[in-house]
């Protein structure tokens, strides 16, 4: 229980700790600390005092330390783990996604059949179900670390099969003819910023939050370089940042070609320092910046074919197996970490090319 008094004209906290029944005398056994600043560090204190104590009786029957306390203290030591973009997401989804169905019930309580049930709901309801998976894993590892619970019921439950949609989700790029096409489009809105943007996504492979840190320091027009060693991320109260980039394959040099080149060039007479995207305060735009030029378009060209700024990387990844580029050589420009998200796009380009086969044949017979 956290409450509050007046300490020296200032608002203070305190808590009390029930951590269950003396078996001895039966009566309660209750901690009580006071002279905390704020309700946020009593509650901390709480859990931690709660944590410590089941520490010494977990084996005890009557364990009172729930998932969610176990979450609290987790918390502040994963939040010097990772980076803040990554721990607002994941905190957001432990938040929305795991503690309303484990947050109240005892962490030695929470057995195998329930960790699957709730596996089976994940997977039913979320294509990334995996990754909710994973931050429960923590919480429960976590608890062992804390001797507050011998094994993890999490890590003992079946996974279903992830459902593979890679056909779908690499069809939503464009080939050249639909490229050539959407550049028309964009030139028609006389858009100088409108079409710098979709030139660097189409021409580099560049994730948009890349795109979004870019500064004229980091690149050079007369060798024809761009040197990506930031993103834009979401911290907290959805405050922009600037973090390293996602990967450590994701820090490289990427080429430009000579129409780019030009392309920036002719925004850089209106974006002349700091920032290649910013607001009129210099600061960087909105990480739906391009969303929003997206959208401009589709009301315009309602039936031209829609991508999300993500398919043009896969447009550029695609484009550069087509025209002859190495594996190897279009992992190290697009900043792949992992070769198989390479490989699934060369996989798809290729069964494409081997699908024209025979009308290449036919049409070379001509009978």
């Amino acid at each position: 229980m956290i409450g509050k008094y007046q300490k020296n004209g200032t608002t203070a906290y305190y808590f009390k700790a029930y951590h269950g029944i003396d078996p001895l005398t039966n009566k309660k056994i209750v901690t009580k600390r006071r002279g905390f600043k704020t309700e946020r560090e009593a509650r901390l204190a709480e859990a931690k005092c709660l944590a410590e104590y089941e520490k010494k009786t977990f084996r005890a029957k009557n364990t009172t330390t729930t998932f969610r306390q176990v979450f609290e203290v987790w918390k502040e030591h994963y939040k010097g783990a990772v980076k803040e973009s990554t721990y607002i997401s994941q905190i957001d989804k432990a938040e929305r996604l795991v503690l309303p169905f484990f947050g109240d019930k005892a962490i030695n309580k929470i057995s195998l059949v329930m960790c699957q049930n709730q596996v089976n709901k994940w997977a039913s309801e979320y294509k990334q179900f995996f990754g909710i998976i994973s931050i429960a894993n923590q919480i429960f590892d976590y608890a062992i670390s804390m001797e507050l619970i011998e094994n993890n019921p999490m890590r003992k439950t079946l996974k279903p099969k992830r459902q593979k949609n890679n056909t779908d989700e690499l069809e939503k790029f464009y080939n050249k003819e639909e490229l050539q096409e959407f550049f028309e489009i964009v030139n028609d809105f006389d858009d100088i910023e409108m079409l710098t943007f979709f030139r660097l996504l189409a021409f580099t492979g560049m994730r948009k939050n890349e795109i979004s840190a870019l500064r004229w320091s980091d690149i050079d027009l007369k060798s024809g370089q761009i040197t990506v060693n930031q993103t834009l991320a979401k911290g907290g109260d959805n405050k922009l940042i600037f973090q390293t980039p996602k990967t450590k394959k994701s820090a490289r040099t990427i080429t430009l070609d000579k129409k780019t080149i030009e392309v920036l060039k002719e925004w850089h007479k209106y974006s002349t320092k700091g920032l290649l995207f910013k607001n009129e305060n210099g600061e960087p735009k909105s990480v739906v910046h391009v969303n929003n030029m997206l959208n401009r378009i589709w009301r315009k060209y309602p039936d031209f074919k829609r991508i999300t700024p993500h398919g043009f990387r896969h447009t550029h990844c695609s484009l550069l197996f087509e025209a002859g580029a190495t594996i190897k050589e279009v992992q190290e420009r697009l900043g792949h970490e992992n070769i198989q998200t390479t490989m699934d796009i060369y996989a798809h380009v290729t069964q494409k090319a081997k699908d024209k086969v025979a009308d290449k044949f036919a049409s070379y017979i001509g009978f």
